[in-house]
């Protein structure tokens, strides 16, 4: 009896929905890779279809798994993908430059993309463990070192772009496990230290003002930067430990901006190091797409092309000329939503934002609603990979974000992100299924 009710609390509206933006998605993958002049297809949409249908049938079967056996075996999950992160750096595939591919002959799996899930999963369950000392700021390091591992790990293949999308999973289950909200914006500071200095270091570089401002030139001596970050955590540790001797609030306001910069400083560094010059140069076209229109501004310039051309209705279906004629680069992937914006318009663009926008609020819905904090929480991460992956790929190809290689969850190419997103969509719908069984 209770197998039954399940079964019929089963969200369907959500379902179809995922199902309709899969369908979209292919449809465009199928318009992106046909060639008008020859009258023939890439074949990537059959390869998507397949994709679908394996990540549909892992999303039916993970809504039969009650999701609380994710959290018992979390650390399990976790150290698995953690280790298939490690092989690719070993054994990957290097495709443009990035070993983030695991190739088993016919298939090839991106092992960071699955990570994103299990990082969700594992912090879910120590944040829930944790529950009621949460509050206190030693809790912190653990869900930031699970955080740091696999994000330094992914940099190293190197992928910036998913490295960065770590960062908003962990604050958003922080906040929502409780933790001090003065601790969160401590945190946050460093992140836009260390991620903000590498950004207006290298625009300068490339304007070549650097050595015209003396205070800009000194950080990008890494040395020095070791050296002051060094300085600052001592005072940070020395004042901290005044502080809890003396309980005085005098010591708070010097140790905790002393400790933010210190951290901040020291991971703006590591950031620098591994930047590529690539990665440098998305950058910058982000700062201004025309200062490289032939190089790397070129996939943004011809986007809002793309976009601006589609109008209110758009060109109509395969008649895309930015797409069909091959200006539009990676318009399987990355770009994927030029493509959606030229053929079907601002109208087409705004139906298929809002279909993704009713799984991020499913998804909400779901944490508030869920029986307990394991499931809030799973909810409220899963919620934040695909409202991220949607804002900043929506941002990129809009040209007010850097072009990172994000995807559209469920309409770009790909199966490994196709996979992890239908699987997460599974975890959902067990969540929802399971409130109603008491």
């Amino acid at each position: 009896m209770r197998k039954k009710l399940e079964i019929y609390k089963i969200d369907y509206p959500l379902v179809f929905v995922v199902i309709l933006v899969v369908f979209i998605g292919i449809l465009m993958i199928y318009s992106a890779g046909f060639d008008p002049i020859d009258k023939v297809n890439s074949g990537l949409f059959k390869k998507q279809m397949l994709w679908f249908i394996v990540g549909f049938a892992l999303m039916l079967a993970m809504t039969l798994i009650n999701y609380k056996f994710l959290g018992d075996y979390s650390l399990h999950i976790y150290s698995f993908f953690l280790l298939l992160l490690i092989l690719t750096l070993v054994i990957g595939k290097p495709i443009r430059n990035t070993k983030a591919w695991l190739s088993f002959g016919f298939l090839s799996l991106q092992p960071s993309e699955f990570m994103k899930l299990s990082l969700v999963i594992v912090l879910a369950k120590y944040l829930e463990i944790r529950e009621r000392e949460i509050t206190n700021i030693r809790e912190l390091v653990i869900p930031a070192v699970l955080t740091l591992i696999p994000m330094l790990i992914i940099l190293a293949q190197p992928d910036f772009g998913t490295a960065i999308l770590f960062i908003p999973i962990l604050f958003t289950l922080l906040f929502v496990g409780g933790a001090d909200v003065s601790h969160l914006v401590a945190t946050i500071s460093i992140a836009v230290i260390a991620l903000v200095l590498p950004m207006v270091l290298t625009y300068r570089e490339w304007i070549g003002a650097e050595s015209a401002d003396a205070v800009l030139s000194i950080f990008k001596d890494f040395r020095l930067l070791f050296i002051i970050s060094g300085v600052l955590m001592v005072i940070a540790v020395a004042t901290f430990i005044l502080h809890l001797i003396f309980l005085k609030k005098t010591y708070r306001k010097i140790y905790i901006p002393s400790l933010v910069i210190s951290m901040g400083l020291f991971f703006s560094v590591i950031i620098q190091r591994f930047l590529k010059d690539y990665q440098k140069k998305r950058i910058l076209v982000f700062l201004n797409p025309d200062l490289d229109p032939h190089g790397s501004g070129y996939n943004v310039i011809q986007s809002k092309i793309a976009i601006g051309s589609g109008g209110f209705f758009g060109k109509g279906f395969l008649n895309g000329s930015q797409s069909q004629l091959g200006f539009l680069p990676e318009k399987t992937s990355d770009f994927i939503f030029s493509v959606v914006a030229e053929e079907w318009g601002f109208f087409g663009a705004i139906v298929v934002l809002g279909l993704l926008g009713y799984i991020v609020y499913k998804g909400i819905q779901t944490a508030f609603e869920a029986k307990d904090k394991f499931g809030a929480l799973l909810a409220s991460g899963i919620s934040c990979i695909f409202f991220f992956h949607i804002l900043i790929n929506i941002g990129m190809v809009l040209g007010i974000m850097p072009v990172t290689g994000i995807p559209l969850c469920l309409v770009s190419y790909g199966g490994s992100n196709l996979m992890m997103c239908l699987l997460s969509i599974g975890i959902l719908i067990n969540i929802r299924m399971r409130k109603f069984v008491y």
